[in-house]
């Protein structure tokens, strides 16, 4: 088992759960690779990655990080699509990428993951939440977007759902498990102070290509 270094914080529980549900040497679809720190949990269960980061500093760093890594891929793309891979995966994460942007880029970007996993593939995420408090405090853009006013994320759209909005963005999947949970201890750390995640709430989302 190669030694990935020091892990600046805990993989995402859904990170876990994936795992758990994938079979050895899967190859796995990571959206949003943000400062990596997912990867070691699933190359360290034998699976394969494909990763792709919108942020070119960030898809550079990480590509960095992993140079040595044979398994792993890392490429800067859109998250909406297309992919430069061609290849079918088992399984699919997204724990940060897709709380950004309006509910129609979300969406094309849900199409673009859908596109690339085998039928009955997991698929992990997170969903911005209505009741995150900064739905409330957040510059309108559409009905489900806000625009952060100050702070590390100022000018990033972010997308809310409640249930029904969040249902109907995934009625192309089955929905295995949606759930509202606090982001206090799973939110990034290299987006977010350990303060700022207080009172954050993502939906936990777990579902399975049709």
């Amino acid at each position: 088992m190669k030694n990935h270094g020091t892990l600046p914080e805990p993989p995402h529980p859904l990170a876990a759960a994936l795992v758990a549900a994938l079979p050895h040497d899967a190859r796995v679809l990571l959206v949003g690779v943000g400062s990596g720190r997912h990867v070691p949990i699933l190359l360290e269960c034998g699976c394969r990655v494909d990763g792709i980061e919108a942020d070119a500093q960030r898809a550079s760093l990480a590509s960095a990080r992993f140079a040595a890594e044979p398994r792993i891929r890392i490429v800067r793309a859109p998250y909406e699509g297309p992919y430069p891979f061609t290849t079918t995966h088992d399984g699919a994460l997204s724990t940060h990428a897709l709380l950004h942007g309006t509910p129609p880029a979300i969406a094309r970007a849900l199409a673009a993951i859908g596109n690339r996993l085998r039928a009955g593939a997991p698929f992990h995420l997170t969903l911005g939440s209505r009741s995150d408090p900064r739905f409330a405090l957040g510059e309108p853009l559409d009905d489900a977007t806000r625009v952060a006013r100050e702070g590390p994320e100022a000018g990033v759209p972010h997308a809310y759902f409640d249930e029904a909005g969040a249902r109907a963005l995934l009625t192309n999947w089955d929905v295995v498990e949606l759930y509202e949970a606090s982001a206090a201890e799973t939110a990034g750390r290299w987006a977010h102070e350990a303060g700022e995640t207080v009172e954050i709430v993502h939906w936990f989302v777990r579902i399975a290509r049709r």
